[in-house]
């Protein structure tokens, strides 16, 4: 029975019993007729993998859809694997994680690109006309993130995709931390590519992911096998010739029972209306956020009103700071602590930050012991 109480789903969500029994149940079937005779047996149930997911995102295609082990993993495939001839620069933002940021600047360096850093207040605004002046004066890649790993952030991915096709730009979009918690649908967002985890807010299992590349997008895997790639060989030559679908971005060997774990996380998500989930996340947070903003003493990351579950947590002095995990930890209420490292662009100082992750279907009587702990904090210090 999972723990309606936990909220960190942020990090890394609980799976359902289901989801469980189905990976479990598939390596006992390994264990039962190996591993090789497993595949074959159950070869429908992972092209039901990419057919849930084409579904979720609404790709046209289920060979825009590719099977990944995480969003790093998707993110690192697909900076990498851009055609670096058709752009002189990346664009993004100061608010990226420090995976993506790490990214992004190595590639710049390695092919001698610029990288533009738009920066962001701590409600995480920006200039967006910055984005397109940049895009309209360079070729670009736009490559930013849904929402924010440190806070209630929710970057406007639908304008920036307007920019991007406007201007010819290259967009790929991080949904590490909005897939499974907020609507996507990559018809609108106009993005070329776009990077998923399965652990966060979809409640699959850790080491898991996808990536969607439309078809026609310019992009090639840098790592390749006998499934992502074909060899013709003649006296002459050898060639090689990637398969021109997303599919080149899988590797043969993986975990396959994550792999069916995952498809039935996106199942159940599906099934439990996508917008039904996000809606009642997105309410739970509001009220955690509202608590937060009547606090003098805290200071929140991001806006009152925001489609993500994610809440960050500033105080105002570090006996606040301890003072709030003290009582999150002695109520039962899951503490996710974040540093200035993991968002190092965003945060100007050493910063400690409390977050928070809200999951549509979390006690309300949970919900509201944490509301009434956030009011609390301080008042011994007004007394």
């Amino acid at each position: 029975m999972r723990n309606k109480n936990y909220l960190n789903s942020a990090g890394s969500s609980i799976m359902s019993d289901r989801t469980v029994s189905i990976i479990t149940d598939y390596l006992k079937l390994e264990q039962k007729i190996g591993g090789y005779e497993c595949m074959s047996v159950k070869q429908a149930e992972f092209d039901l993998f990419y057919e849930r997911t084409a579904q979720l995102i609404n790709a046209a295609s289920v060979d825009e859809i590719a099977y990944t082990d995480g969003g790093s993993r998707g993110w690192n495939a697909l900076i990498n694997g851009m055609d670096m001839n058709l752009i002189d620069s990346i664009i993004t933002l100061s608010s990226e994680y420090t995976t993506n940021i790490t990214t992004l600047q190595l590639c710049a360096d390695k092919n001698d690109k610029d990288l533009h850093i738009i920066p962001c207040d701590l409600n995480g605004d920006f200039d967006i006309h910055e984005i397109e002046r940049i895009a309209n004066t360079e070729r670009c890649c736009i490559a930013i993130s849904q929402a924010t790993a440190q806070g209630s952030i929710c970057n406007p991915v639908r304008q920036i995709g307007q920019i991007a096709k406007s201007t010819l730009s290259i967009y790929i979009v991080d949904a590490t931390q909005s897939i499974g918690q907020i609507p996507i649908d990559v018809q609108e967002l106009q993005c070329d590519a776009l990077t998923a985890t399965g652990r966060k807010w979809l409640r699959g299992p850790r080491g898991t992911g996808f990536i969607y590349v439309k078809d026609g997008s310019p992009f090639n895997t840098c790592t390749v096998d006998g499934s992502s790639a074909t060899m013709q060989v003649t006296k002459e030559k050898i060639s090689v010739k990637l398969i021109k679908t997303a599919r080149q971005f899988e590797m043969w060997e993986r975990n396959y029972g994550l792999m069916l774990g995952l498809s039935n996380a996106i199942q159940e998500y599906i099934d439990q209306a996508v917008q039904s989930v996000h809606d009642s996340i997105r309410s739970h947070a509001n009220a955690i956020r509202a608590a937060i903003v009547a606090n003098d003493h805290l200071q929140l990351v991001g806006k009152p009103d925001s489609k993500s579950g994610i809440v960050g947590i500033l105080s105002r002095s570090e006996a606040i700071h301890n003072e709030v995990v003290r009582q999150f930890q002695e109520n039962d209420i899951t503490v996710n602590l974040m540093y200035d490292w993991a968002c190092p662009l965003f945060f100007d100082k050493p910063t400690s930050l409390i977050r928070l992750g809200v999951h549509h279907d979390v006690d309300t009587k949970h919900l509201a012991k944490v509301v009434d702990v956030i009011a609390g904090i301080g008042q011994m210090d007004l007394a």
